[in-house]
C-alpha cells in the first residue's frame, strides 16, 4: 500500500494511494469525460496519406474529436510542414481546448514528438517529478526541489523541462541559477544520473520541434494541450513519474495518456490549484499502474506527518530568488517549502518502489533534507554537469575549427 488512512474529499471515494488495497474507485483507462460535441472522427487522410491540416482543423470547428493518428499526423505536420503557419498551429491549439482533448489525442501528440526525440539511454529504472505548469499560482518551483531531494533520498531521477512561458521562472531557469550546467547532451545526462543522482534534459535541445510553437504559446497566452505534453514527453522515457495538473479536471486524461505511452506507474496530482502536492490541503489523485484501472481518490498530507500552510508560505519569485529558497532548504532548512518538497519527492519514492509506503517516503526524504544531504547531491550535480559541458564544449571543438 502507498498510503495510510485517507480522507476522502466530500462526494470522493476514500482509498489508499497504493496499488493494492480496499475501497479503490476504479475508472478504466479512457474514461475521462466525454466532451460536448463527442462526435466519432471522421476518417483521415486518403489511401492512408496525412490528412492537411485544413480537414483536421475543419474537425475539430465541428467539435469531433480526432483519433490518435490524426493528432499524431496533426503534430507532424506542424512540427515539419514549410512554410510554417502560426495561424494554423494557434486555431489547432485553441480548437482542441475548446472542444475538450481526448486521451488519444493527447497520445496521438506525444507520439508524434517523441518519434523526433534526442533519446537519453540510462541504465536502471528512473523517476521523473514534473508539473505541468499553468497552475498561474508563482510558487517557488517545488516540483524540481522535490527531484533534489528524492536524488538524495536514493532515487535516480531523469528530469525533463524547459524555461518559463507563463510564470517567472520555470524549471530551466532555477536549475540554472542553481549552478547547473543546463544544456548537456545525453552522454552529459547519463553521466550526471549515474554520478550525481539526477539529471536535466532542456525540453528545446530534445524536442526541436517545439521551437514553432514556443512563440504562438507565448502569443495565446491561455493555457493548451502543449501545457499537458511536456510530463509524456520525457527523453529517458522515465516509467514512474508523479506528475502535477493544472486542474483536477485533466487527471484523468493526463493518468490515460501516461499508460498509452507506456509509463509502468504514475500519480497525476493537484493541490488546492497547485499542479503539485502542497502542504495546503488535500490533494486529488489519479492513480495510474500498467495493466489495471485508474484510481481516483483525496490524500491529506497530516495523514503522513506534514502540517498545514498557506499558499503565501509557498511563493517564489525569479529565477535568483527561488535558487536561494531552494538552497536553503537544501543546507536542512525547516519550514512549508521544505514540508512541500518532501511530500512530493516521499509520494514520488513510494510510487517508484523506493518506499514501502508514503509515511517512510516521506520519512526517508525529511531525514535527507533535514541532514543536508539534498545540498551534497546539488553540490555534486553542479560539479559532473559542469565537466560534463566542459567534455562536451572541447569535444565540439575541433569539429567547429574544421568546419571555419
Amino acid at each position: 500500500m502507498l498510503a495510510p488512512r485517507l480522507r476522502a474529499r466530500p462526494g470522493a471515494a476514500r482509498s489508499p494511494v497504493g496499488a493494492c488495497g480496499p475501497r479503490q474507485r476504479p475508472c478504466a483507462p479512457g474514461s475521462a469525460r466525454r466532451r460536448r460535441g463527442g462526435a466519432p472522427a471522421a476518417a483521415g487522410g486518403n489511401g492512408g496519406e496525412r490528412a492537411p491540416m485544413k480537414a483536421v482543423l475543419e474537425l475539430l470547428c465541428d467539435r469531433q474529436d480526432l483519433t490518435e493518428t490524426q493528432a499524431e499526423d496533426a503534430m507532424v505536420s506542424i512540427m515539419t510542414a514549410e512554410p510554417f503557419s502560426p495561424e494554423q498551429a494557434a486555431a489547432f491549439l485553441v480548437l482542441l481546448r475548446a472542444k475538450g482533448e481526448t486521451p488519444a489525442e493527447v497520445a496521438g501528440l506525444a507520439r508524434a514528438m517523441m518519434a523526433e526525440v534526442l533519446p537519453v539511454s540510462i541504465s536502471g529504472d528512473v523517476v521523473d517529478i514534473v508539473g505541468t505548469g499553468g497552475d498561474g499560482i508563482g510558487s517557488v518551483n517545488i516540483s524540481t526541489g522535490a527531484c533534489v531531494v528524492a536524488a538524495a533520498a536514493g532515487a535516480r531521477v531523469a528530469k525533463h523541462g524547459g524555461r518559463s512561458v507563463s510564470s517567472l521562472c520555470g524549471s530551466a531557469d532555477v536549475v540554472e541559477a542553481l549552478g547547473v550546467a543546463l544544456d548537456l547532451g545525453p552522454a552529459g545526462v547519463a553521466r550526471c544520473v549515474e554520478e550525481a543522482g539526477l539529471g536535466f534534459m532542456l525540453a528545446p535541445r530534445y524536442h526541436p520541434g517545439m521551437a514553432r510553437l514556443r512563440p504562438v504559446r507565448g502569443a495565446l497566452k491561455v493555457r493548451t494541450v502543449a501545457n499537458m505534453l511536456g510530463p509524456l514527453l520525457n527523453p529517458a522515457r522515465a516509467g514512474c513519474a508523479l506528475v502535477g495538473v493544472f486542474s483536477p479536471d485533466v487527471s484523468e486524461l493526463m493518468a490515460d495518456s501516461l499508460l498509452r505511452l507506456g509509463v509502468t506507474k504514475a500519480l497525476v496530482v493537484h493541490s488546492c490549484g497547485l499542479d503539485e502536492l502542497t502542504p495546503m490541503g488535500p490533494a486529488d489523485v489519479v492513480e495510474a499502474t500498467a495493466g489495471h484501472p485508474l484510481k481516483r481518490y483525496s490524500l491529506d498530507p497530516r495523514d503522513v506527518g506534514i502540517p498545514r500552510c498557506d499558499v503565501a508560505d509557498l511563493a517564489g519569485g525569479d529565477a535568483p530568488l527561488n535558487a536561494r529558497i531552494l538552497s536553503d532548504v537544501f543546507g536542512g532548512a525547516r519550514g512549508a517549502v521544505a514540508d512541500a518538497l518532501n511530500l512530493n519527492a516521499g509520494y514520488a519514492l513510494a510510487a517508484a518502489g523506493l518506499a514501502a509506503s508514503p509515511v517512510e517516503g516521506v520519512a526517508m526524504a525529511q531525514e535527507a533534507q533535514r541532514a543536508g544531504r539534498a545540498g551534497d547531491v546539488l553540490r555534486n550535480w553542479v560539479r559532473v554537469s559542469n565537466e560534463a559541458a566542459a567534455q562536451e564544449a572541447a569535444a565540439a571543438a575541433p569539429a567547429t575549427t574544421a568546419a571555419a
